[in-house]
């Protein structure tokens, strides 16, 4: 079945925007590592990206991209598209022609759990791009697909209108509704990790800092003089 939604529930932009400031490791951190990172197959195209923008979803047929040409044309600026593709490599699904006119058109960014093809000139575009892999192969045009409905992408459900963020180290998902608090929360741990940060560089150990050592004494640890001759 396939389905094409047009009317999409984003968070305010002024939220949206405000996660450009924040790394994809304290989303992870703050969100209790329940599952809304990306795995490490989905890689930026380009070292030193960063990427926040509202979720525009796609289901595509593995190595067909007519969906995904369709979807470019729905999207608004901000937004970025993910897009589902059953994390087929065999196939170029996106190229730098589609990542041209999606940059001409204010998206924030795309990420595919696919294949792509024109990595060197989409890696010196200024447009985030992240994939599973790089293939020459070109994309048929001749299966429909679905836009706007919940995609798995690296492993992460992406519902339209949740909140991506991508920098060096990956691909964070914030659920739209909850995206207020996410943000709270990761503006406090961003000040504690400075004043942490601080202490460090002053000599302490994190491992005495953050109790790791009780943690340590719990541990049955066995050293040589307890080994079997």
């Amino acid at each position: 079945m396939h389905a094409i939604e047009h009317d999409v529930e984003r968070p305010d932009r002024e939220t949206v925007e405000a996660f450009e400031e924040i790394p994809s490791t304290i989303v992870s951190d703050v969100t209790g590592n329940v599952g809304l990172t990306m795995d490490a197959g989905i890689k930026p195209a380009a070292d030193g990206v960063d990427m926040a923008g509202t979720a525009i979803t796609v289901k595509a047929a593995p190595g067909d991209n007519l969906i995904i040409h369709k979807a470019i044309t729905m999207a608004e600026p901000g937004d970025v598209l993910v897009i589902d593709c059953d994390g087929y490599t065999d196939t170029g699904h996106v190229g730098e022609l589609m990542c041209e006119s999606c940059r001409a058109n204010g998206l924030a960014g795309l990420v595919i759990d696919g294949g792509y093809r024109d990595s060197r000139e989409i890696a010196e575009m200024d447009f985030p791009v992240y994939g599973r892999g790089v293939n020459p192969q070109g994309p048929l045009k001749q299966d429909p697909g679905s836009v706007n409905v919940t995609v798995s992408c690296g492993g992460v459900s992406v519902d339209p209108g949740d909140i991506v963020v991508g920098d060096d180290d990956g691909i964070a998902v914030i659920p739209g509704e909850g995206a207020a608090r996410v943000l709270e929360r990761a503006r406090e741990k961003l000040d504690s990790e400075d004043a942490t940060r601080e202490e460090i560089r002053n000599g302490t150990y994190l491992f005495e800092r953050n109790g790791y050592d009780e943690l340590f004494e719990e541990l049955e640890v066995v050293g040589p003089e307890d080994s079997i001759q």
